[in-house]
């Protein structure tokens, strides 16, 4: 009788590591691949939350109102927001609709339970103050000015980024001056309970191989680079020079205050 043929030691680990080899080959590349997938996902969100602003804006001839950080942002008891207020256009009239368009795929719940999101509010969506409020013939070269971000995780908090410094019902109308703080955020948990990072990272537009999707206030959507952006993208200068001002991954540049350039 023939005898079987076993595989000695050697032959084993060099199948193994040459399993291995493919896997650091492949893996990396594969996750690109389901990164991809991920961003155009969420770009296809993103468009059809343009167009709902759009379809606002067209109807009430300015942008939806200036907030400062909403709790459950679509309860019906919530004060009226943007993301609120834009439900209707994205097919969620009924209260209890849940609205996934405003989620990004590539994004986590917020670990903490005070922001963790609800089946209805549910966002990773961060919304520009500056914009916010103002009648849309106002707003200089909307194809530039940026009007909702992503953020860092999903939350049932509706946040807005940049922030008023002055947050009062003056203020937030639009009868009162206001300065700006908060247009990309590098941070850490340290900074605040919110985020969830031990070490300081830029929390905005991060979320897709080093950048995020973006959606506009003349309502298309598109791709940038973290670091691809500055105050200007945002309506904001400096109070001194008028100038807009570069990215910088520090927690003095996301702290510093702003006007309003329009």
């Amino acid at each position: 009788m023939k005898q079987k043929h076993a595989f000695t030691l050697i032959e084993l680990l060099v199948v193994i590591a040459i399993i291995a080899l493919l896997m650091g080959i492949l893996l990396p590349a594969l996750n690109i691949a389901r990164d991809h997938g991920r961003r155009a996902s969420c770009m296809s969100n993103m468009r059809q939350v343009g167009l709902a602003l759009m379809m606002y804006q067209n109807e009430y001839e300015k942008t939806p109102p200036k907030t400062q950080a909403v709790y459950d942002y679509a309860s019906p008891a919530a004060q009226d927001n943007v993301l609120k207020l834009l439900r209707p256009f994205v097919g969620a009239e009924e209260p209890n609709r849940a609205t996934p368009v405003y989620a990004c795929p590539g994004l986590k719940a917020n670990p903490n339970p005070a922001y963790a999101p609800s089946r209805v509010s549910r966002t990773g969506y961060l919304v520009n103050a500056v914009v916010m409020g103002r009648r849309v013939a106002a707003i200089p070269s909307p194809g530039r000015i940026i009007a909702m971000q992503e953020g860092w995780a999903l939350s049932n908090h509706l946040w807005v980024q940049p922030e008023p410094v002055i947050r009062n019902e003056d203020t937030l109308s639009g009868r009162a001056y206001t300065p700006y703080q908060e247009w990309h955020m590098f941070a850490s948990q340290g900074d605040h309970s919110s985020w969830f990072t031990k070490e300081r990272r830029e929390q905005t537009a991060n979320v897709h191989n080093k950048g995020g999707n973006f959606i506009f206030c003349d309502g298309h959507a598109g791709y940038r680079k973290y670091w691809d952006r500055e105050s200007g993208d945002y309506g904001l200068v400096d109070p001194q020079t008028k100038a807009s001002v570069p990215y910088e991954p520090t927690r003095a540049s996301t702290t510093r205050t702003l006007d309003a350039a329009f």
